[in-house]
């Protein structure tokens, strides 16, 4: 006969078998912590993917991707290439219009992509005047489409308070964080 392994319980150090989930002294769960805790350990493995997958700036080391200018600063950067002047038009306006409703001015209309590259967090900007043309109020918000590929056409929409003064509005469009984007308007008759 073959005598069973023991061990002692951690909290109150009474004598139990090996493979014991409790102690039957104080009723200690003895199972691992991440046993106990399967679902937490799920959502911390996540967090903690996630933290390193940010860490690596989600690039591609493995393949050496990095395309950044410190990694090959001999090579011209492609980006800069595909627009040769930073002031080519990048959007067409296709169309907008302005009207109220609801006590908020609405402006709203549709906008393409005429690059030959996506371009992300496009923000429309709003402006409206008074009949004389002096200014009154602005305001932005992204169009529908982030990112907006080439070719695509994306509506967009920008609401502001109440101001019986409008009575004329524009649209331009910008980066999110950052300079305008030089757009091509349709032509008035």
């Amino acid at each position: 006969m073959t005598k069973e392994q023991n061990k002692h319980c951690p909290k109150c150090k009474e004598e139990i078998k090996e493979d014991a989930k409790k102690c039957k002294h104080c009723g200690a769960d003895l199972r691992n912590w991440f046993v106990r805790h399967k679902v937490l350990s799920v959502i911390l493995g996540f967090i903690l993917l996630s933290i390193i997958i940010s860490a690596s700036g989600g690039s591609d080391s493995s393949t050496g991707n990095d395309t950044s200018p410190n990694y090959y600063p001999n090579m011209v950067d492609k980006e800069a290439n595909v627009d040769e002047q930073s002031n080519k038009e990048q959007l067409e306006l296709l169309n907008f219009n302005c009207y109220w409703q609801y006590d908020y001015f609405h402006i709203e209309g549709q906008v393409k992509n005429i690059s030959n590259k996506s371009l992300e967090s496009v923000v429309a900007v709003g402006t409206a005047y008074t009949e004389d043309g002096e200014f009154v109020k602005s305001d932005d918000a992204l169009i529908d489409y982030n990112p907006i590929l080439a070719g695509q056409t994306s509506p967009f929409k920008v609401m502001m308070t109440h101001n019986p003064a409008i009575t004329k509005c524009k649209v331009d469009f910008k980066e999110f964080w950052g300079g305008s984007i030089p757009t091509k308007r349709p032509v008035k008759e």
